[in-house]
C-alpha cells in the first residue's frame, strides 16, 4: 500500500493493530451513524467490535450482557464517558487496505487510540466465553489478541 512520504501517514498506518480504536461511519447499524469500534483481528480479515455508550436491553433479556467489556473513559482519553465493547458479535465491515488509507489521509478523525492491555485481556475473556459469536470469528479474535499479548497464551 502506498501512503505517500508523509511521516504522519506512515505512523498512522503503523499504529493500526489489534486493540486500536477507530471512529467511522457505519451504514450497517440502525440507524446508520458514526461509531467507535475496536479492531479485534487484522488477519486473515479485519474484524471489529462495536463500542456503545450503554448495553442495550436486548442483551440483558438474552443473558448476553456479560459479553460486554467496560471501557473506562479515565483510561481511554478518546472517550467522553465510560462505554462498552460489544463482544457478542464481530463485524467484517471494512477492508483493511482501505482503512489504512483512510487513516493515512484522515488520521485525527479516524484513528482514536488503543484499548489498555487490561481492557484487551477482558475482551479476550469475553470472546472466549461467548457461545453466541461465530466460531470462526471467535478463533480469529482470540488468536489475534494472543499474538498481540503473548502472555495470554499461557495465562488462559
Amino acid at each position: 500500500m502506498q501512503v505517500g512520504h508523509n511521516p504522519l501517514s506512515t505512523l498512522a498506518v503503523n499504529n493500526l493493530r489489534v486493540g486500536s480504536v477507530i471512529y467511522k461511519f457505519c451504514d450497517f447499524t440502525t440507524p446508520p451513524k458514526h461509531k467507535f469500534m475496536v479492531v479485534a483481528s487484522m488477519e486473515p480479515r479485519l474484524l471489529v467490535l462495536m463500542i456503545n455508550s450503554e448495553i442495550n436491553q436486548y442483551f440483558y433479556m438474552n443473558n448476553t450482557d456479560q459479553f460486554h467489556v467496560e471501557i473506562d473513559a479515565e483510561s481511554h482519553a478518546f472517550l467522553t464517558h465510560d462505554s462498552y465493547a460489544n463482544c457478542v458479535a464481530a463485524h467484517r465491515a471494512f477492508d483493511c487496505t482501505d482503512l489504512k488509507q483512510e487513516i493515512a489521509q484522515n488520521y485525527r478523525n479516524v484513528f482514536k487510540g488503543w484499548l489498555t492491555d487490561d481492557c484487551l485481556v477482558a475482551v479476550y475473556q469475553a470472546v472466549k466465553g461467548n457461545i453466541e459469536i461465530r466460531r470462526g470469528h471467535q478463533r480469529e479474535i482470540m488468536a489475534s489478541i494472543e499474538q498481540r499479548l503473548p502472555h495470554l497464551h499461557s495465562a488462559f
